[in-house]
């Protein structure tokens, strides 16, 4: 009776422990349900919550985690700008050492030297994004403003003549596949999802770019080619059906049809630019938002994917900005319900405090931790127009909305946040193949995983038990597909990218033979021991939920687990009594 009675102590200490893991890796989560913010209305519906910072501000852990709530994906305020790449000088390398660093140097290039371009900052701010869940908008390449005059002039001097339009082609296809290169070489290149090759054409004058190619009204053939090499390059990374290219400008609604003239001219020979980038610099007394509305359908009625770039909205008080706002987005939401491409809204600052726009406050936080009644309004509407975000579960629909994760290199158990159980080789043992499912947590090898990511973005996943590298059963990319382990041989079959979720650690595991449509998925969303896993299509259930915990770093679970096993009697009612204190208190 007395050894009865034990083990059910012990059983029910077991299973506080799994519920206190659960609590502790969900912990974000029952706050996140709790109220609807930016990310899991906006950024859940139209893929991207955006907003305009700096790499100081993302270097700062309060200020990331504040942007983290809110949003999915960030645009540079200036620090992508031709200006901040190339400097207010030109600092020239031969083109041999430029190749050197991994330059892109086009055939027609015939100068002797290239501008240095620095990336340092880039790749800061490519590295927090990644390990942050964060997406990004590149911004900008070609634009008239904040471009150095030297770019424009021989032998990249200020104080000579203009170039030759031959010549500015060949500086300008350097500059452009050269960025977008280091971006997309880089580990992190995949969190850069949309470039605004052009900015504000519509509005240059006198510009380098005017003094070059004369003045070009709507058919500018150099920003043709412009868009025609950043094609390319996404070509050349495979990159061209998932990452899309923009024209960005202000006061579109008052240039509608030469917007449109605009990119029907680019896009005459081939379709390389995706749409419109609408700044969205907007004032409570113009323009109307009728006005505004009645621009974003032209431009989804001609075809063109919209994103709402660089939204600030100036004012007469907080009620003036609440108003506005609100019949603004009932309105944006009603097209984007209606089946509109408007696929991310971007507003230009995280608070007045740092917008660019003096002595006004056109922002939804007054600082960063401080909402003001717009940022409710502008939830009002979204809610309104689509619904509780809460009562919907949270579900992403496809994987446009999940942004690519970064898992270090290294050894990992991966849970299913379900049924807290871990990815494991069937009866840890392989010679050719076998079957993969969940079970307890035992630390055994076959629950051992090596995660290496490959030089294209992915991950491979191979077993402790030897070569055998995670696999989709005979490449398929059909629903239901068997994933158990194979010889490891780098295909397709065998790649993995990793999404996050809204939920801080937790991730999707998406698989490359369904192109990146389908993850890792605990069949029927059971929970029982063996329970096999297979492929299905991405709905953002907790069945396809992933946590990766270090192996060096032994999970919470497993180490209460082997404390619960050798404790006596009495350690064990210290242990139940102690974990119940301590929830107590945590209630309170």
């Amino acid at each position: 009776m007395k050894n009865n009675k034990f083990k059910t102590l012990l059983s029910r200490i077991a299973a506080i422990a799994l519920v206190a893991v659960t609590l502790t890796a969900a912990g974000t989560v029952s706050v996140s349900a709790e109220e609807n913010n930016l990310l899991n209305t906006y950024g859940k519906t139209y893929g991207y919550s955006g907003t305009c910072i700096n790499l100081y501000q993302l270097k700062d852990y309060e200020t990331l985690q504040l942007i983290k709530k809110n949003y999915n994906s960030i645009t540079l305020e200036n620090e992508m700008k031709p200006d901040a790449l190339l400097g207010s000088s030109s600092r020239l390398i031969s083109v041999q050492e430029a190749k050197k660093k991994g330059y892109y140097i086009p055939d027609s290039y015939k100068e002797a030297y290239v501008p240095q371009i620095n990336f340092s900052t880039i790749d800061e701010v490519l590295k927090i994004c990644a390990q942050n869940g964060l997406k990004m908008r590149a911004h900008t390449l070609v634009w008239h403003s904040q471009t150095p005059t030297w770019f424009f002039r021989n032998g990249f001097q200020g104080n000579q003549s203009f170039v030759q339009p031959a010549t500015m082609d060949a500086r300008m296809e350097m500059y452009i596949k050269t960025v977008m290169n280091h971006v997309y070489l880089s580990k992190y290149g995949d969190v850069v999802y949309a470039w605004d090759i052009a900015n504000e054409y519509l509005h240059a004058t006198n510009s380098g770019w005017e003094a070059v190619y004369g003045k070009c009204g709507t058919s500018p053939q150099f920003l043709k080619k412009a868009f025609t090499y950043a094609n390319e390059t996404l070509k050349y990374f495979k990159k061209d059906k998932s990452v899309k290219l923009f024209y960005n400008d202000f006061n579109t609604y008052m240039e509608v049809n030469d917007v449109i003239k605009l990119v029907n001219y680019i896009n005459s020979d081939k379709k390389v630019c995706a749409g419109v980038g609408m700044q969205s610099h907007l004032g409570t007394n113009f323009p109307s938002t009728d006005s505004y509305i009645n621009a974003m359908k032209s431009f989804l009625n001609a075809g063109f994917e919209v994103q709402v770039t660089e939204i600030d909205i100036t004012n007469k008080g907080d009620t003036d900005l609440a108003n506005y706002s609100y019949d603004l987005f009932k309105k944006i939401n009603a097209l984007k319900k209606n089946g509109g491409k408007i696929t991310g809204v971007t507003w230009w600052g995280l608070s007045d405090q740092v917008t660019w726009i003096k002595n006004e406050y056109p922002l939804l936080f007054s600082t960063p931790k401080s909402p003001k009644t717009a940022y409710y309004k502008v939830l009002q509407a979204y809610s309104e127009t689509f619904g509780n975000s809460q009562n919907n579960s949270g579900n992403q629909s496809d994987n446009s909305d999940q942004a690519s994760a970064v898992i270090e290199d290294g050894w990992y158990y991966i849970k299913n946040t379900n049924a807290q159980k871990y990815l494991t080789v069937q009866d840890n043992k392989v010679t050719s193949y076998a079957n993969v499912c969940i079970s307890k947590g035992t630390g055994v090898d076959g629950q051992k995983w090596y995660v290496t990511n490959t030089n294209d973005g992915y991950i491979t996943l191979r077993s402790k038990l030897g070569n055998f590298m995670l696999d989709v059963a005979n490449g398929s990319g059909d629903d239901g597909a068997n994933i158990g382990v194979y010889t490891g041989y780098s295909g397709d079959a065998q790649k993995f990218i990793v999404k996050t979720t809204k939920y801080d650690g937790i991730y999707t595991v998406v698989t490359k033979v369904s192109d990146s449509t389908k993850a890792l998925d605990v069949y029927g969303a059971k929970r029982a021991e063996g329970t096999n896993v297979c492929q299905w299509k991405i709905n953002g259930n907790a069945n396809q939920q992933w946590q990766f915990e270090k192996v060096n770093d032994s999970s919470n679970y497993l180490n209460e687990s082997k404390s619960v096993e050798s404790a006596s009697e009495n350690e064990a009612v210290e242990i139940l009594q102690e974990f119940d204190e301590g929830a107590v208190e945590s209630v309170d």
